[in-house]
């Protein structure tokens, strides 16, 4: 029993080795495409321009509720309760106006990741009709992302990240 199940673990470690071989396979580094790409590097200066844009709306609402709050700390003592109510009650909902437009502008679906979804969109697009043409042309059966994390070992003869790389150059021109 024990010889038959030895043969079948060899068997299958033969296979895999014959077909791994095979295979072509390769992969690169989408971070470090992404951070030397100049298309890239042009729509991170955009978005980093509407980013302050909007920072300085936060920045201007914050001056906006601090001047309410200082009016009102300055002239408490002789306000009537309603007009402290009535100055207590703006100040509370410019808060809750500073607080919409953060989360309008940089919440988990706000203004900053659409723009910056919309502008990295067709630069994602043309890395991977790249990948798929170089893949093609190469023969390559996987190629895999290193900067996901997945890859714990690889030869360095198998990153092509500098062959992506000059194919998105090429494209620019």
């Amino acid at each position: 029993m024990k010889k038959i199940v030895l043969t079948i673990v060899m068997a299958v470690i033969l296979t895999t080795l014959v077909f791994a071989e095979a295979e072509k396979i390769a992969y690169i580094d989408t971070d470090r495409i992404m951070m030397t790409s100049p298309e890239t590097q042009e729509a991170q200066t955009i978005l980093m321009g509407e980013r302050q844009k909007w920072e300085q709306e936060i920045a201007d609402m914050d001056a906006e509720i601090e001047q309410l709050y200082a009016d009102y700390e300055s002239k408490k003592m002789i306000l009537t309760e309603s007009g402290k109510q009535e100055a207590e009650t703006k100040i509370m909902t410019m808060s809750e106006a500073r607080q919409a437009k953060v989360q309008e502008l940089f919440g988990e679906n706000g203004t900053f990741v659409q723009r910056q979804n919309e502008l990295l969109a067709p630069i994602l697009n043309k890395l991977k009709t790249i990948i798929e043409k170089v893949a093609i042309e190469n023969n390559y059966s996987v190629i895999l992302d290193a900067s996901a994390g997945s890859i714990l070992y690889a030869k360095p003869s198998l990153d092509i990240t500098d062959t992506i790389l000059d194919e998105m150059d090429k494209a620019v021109e």
